[in-house]
């Protein structure tokens, strides 16, 4: 009987197990977290992640799902795969200490050269100069009781398991053995055409920083083009699709700031490592700074207009219909309009209101009826493509600010609303 261990259950880790558990493997999931063993225990479960509430709840009651926090439980897999993300604090410093903690701790449970596979995304060195060594630390060899390697995750929320089975697989180990081990295991769950074999670890863990950078400085671009735009008089973003067709650019659309568990961190990793080999990535230090200050520019585009200062964000979601707020751009601009003297106010379809005012906003349940002199569109929901401008405009809106580009302005203005978006 085949067995992965899973360490790290949160999302990424359950679209792991559950990408596992339909090629008739077990799984093992290890998780300090112990709600998620009374959830599935009292078959309450849920997440609206696609697919995954079917394949994992029937996989726990067929005992082919065990969840545990027991790290012993590793001695018994063919292999263990981690998906603990590695995050950074508010000085933009990487928080390896957890990460670490864990690899010390399940040390004693290693052996015969059981391979190891990290799926978190971590800074280019971070297996070999600090894996590596936390475990050797612990008396365990590299190549004699484990074998590590990494296979960076490359999926986004709302399509992960049709992702998986899609997006190439990069792997890379310590060393030759690694890899051909980590390449073997990973055969079981993964078509072989999917899986790609590159030079070391370092290589494969540069892989998701490099995507997750382009992808921000590519935003960052059009954002210093669309505030141009918009001082000139020009709707750059309408443009976008037509530059694009020269075959060479590959713009992305600006927007009120870029949220998420990836984009916003992942940069740093490599910022680091840019300084530690004596280098200043300026590029991607200046993007970040960018996209993070778009939301003083949204509102920029209203401070001296409005009168009674009220604002009413649509959207606290990092993206549309994702229940997901992590470093959500809503967060930047209730900072920055709180600042400014406004009243705050929050909407989201995927959130309560209860789950809004968790998260220390003010929330309101009924668009129509906040009162608000302003609007922001933060995250573009399919529903917010059905608002009622003209009901909106007569509860006293004024102003609509598009984050996201994705509003009919004339429907807007026809309500008498003035309009505004980033570079349209």
């Amino acid at each position: 009987m085949r067995r992965i261990s899973v360490i790290g259950f949160g999302k990424i880790g359950q679209a792991v197990a559950a990408n596992i558990l339909q090629q008739d493997i077990y799984v093992t999931a290890i998780d300090t977290n112990p709600g998620w063993q009374k959830l599935f225990k009292s078959g309450t479960y849920h997440t609206n992640e696609p697919g995954l509430n079917e394949i994992l709840t029937s996989a726990y009651r067929d005992n082919k799902l065990v969840i545990s926090d027991d790290l012993s439980m590793i001695k018994d897999s063919d292999a263990v795969i981690i998906a603990i993300p590695l995050l950074v604090d508010h000085e933009k410093k990487i928080l390896e200490g957890t990460f670490l903690d864990m690899v010390r701790e399940m040390a004693p449970f290693l052996s015969n050269k059981k391979i190891i596979v990290i799926e978190t995304s971590v800074p280019v060195g971070f297996g070999r100069n600090n894996v590596v060594p936390a475990i050797e630390s612990m008396g365990k060899m590299h190549g004699n009781d484990f074998l590590l390697a990494h296979s960076p995750e490359r999926i986004k929320s709302g399509t992960m398991l049709e992702q998986l089975l899609l997006i190439p697989k990069v792997i890379g180990g310590i060393s030759e053995e690694a890899t051909d081990k980590a390449l073997e295991i990973y055969q079981w769950f993964f078509n072989r055409w999917l899986l790609h074999r590159v030079e070391s670890i370092e290589a494969a863990e540069m892989v998701k920083l490099a995507g997750m950078i382009y992808r921000d400085v590519n935003i960052a671009l059009s954002n210093q083009f669309a505030q141009f735009a918009n001082a000139a008089g020009i709707h750059f973003a309408d443009l976008i699709p037509l530059i694009n067709t020269d075959r060479e650019a590959n713009l992305l659309q600006p927007g009120i700031g870029v949220g998420g568990h990836c984009t916003p961190v992942y940069p740093y990793f490599l910022i680091e490592n840019f300084k530690q080999a004596g280098l200043d990535f300026t590029l991607a230090s200046q993007s970040r700074s960018i996209n993070d200050s778009m939301a003083e520019y949204a509102v920029s585009l209203i401070r001296d207009k409005v009168k009674n200062k009220k604002a009413l964000l649509l959207g606290l979601s990092f993206r549309p219909n994702v229940k997901e707020d992590a470093l959500s751009t809503t967060y930047l601009l209730s900072e920055v309009l709180l600042r400014s003297g406004f009243e705050v106010i929050v909407h989201d379809v995927e959130f309560s209101p209860k789950e809004i005012t968790e998260r220390g906003f003010n929330a309101v349940a009924d668009i129509y009826n906040s009162r608000a002199e302003v609007v922001f569109l933060i995250t573009m929901h399919k529903e917010y493509g059905q608002l009622d401008f003209e009901r909106l405009s007569a509860n006293g809106v004024k102003y609509f600010i598009d984050g996201r580009n994705n509003i009919d302005s004339n429907k807007v203005e026809m309500a008498g609303i003035q309009y505004r978006g980033i570079g349209r």
